[in-house]
C-alpha cells in the first residue's frame, strides 16, 4: 500500500501551509507537478507556495483551491 493510499484512509485537517507531499492526497497533484507550477510562474510566491523558517517550500491548500476554481 503506498502512501498515498493510507493518507486517503484517514481524513486530513490541514493546516494553512502544507507540505509538497500531501498535495498528492489532497488534489492528486505531484511534487514534480507543483515544481513546474511554481517555476512557470502559475503558481505565484506568497500565495499559493512560499518558503518556510527552514527554506522549505510549502503550499497553501486554501489558495491552490481558488486557482482551481478560476478565482485567481
Amino acid at each position: 500500500m503506498s502512501a498515498a493510499e493510507k493518507i486517503s484512509q484517514f481524513p486530513i485537517q490541514t493546516g494553512r501551509w502544507v507540505r509538497g507531499g500531501l498535495l498528492m492526497a489532497i488534489f492528486g497533484i505531484s511534487e514534480e507537478t507543483a515544481r513546474k507550477y511554481r517555476e512557470r510562474g502559475i503558481w505565484l510566491e506568497g500565495r499559493q507556495w512560499c518558503k518556510d523558517p527552514v527554506g522549505r517550500v510549502v503550499y497553501n491548500p486554501s489558495s491552490i483551491d481558488d486557482w482551481f476554481e478560476g478565482k485567481l
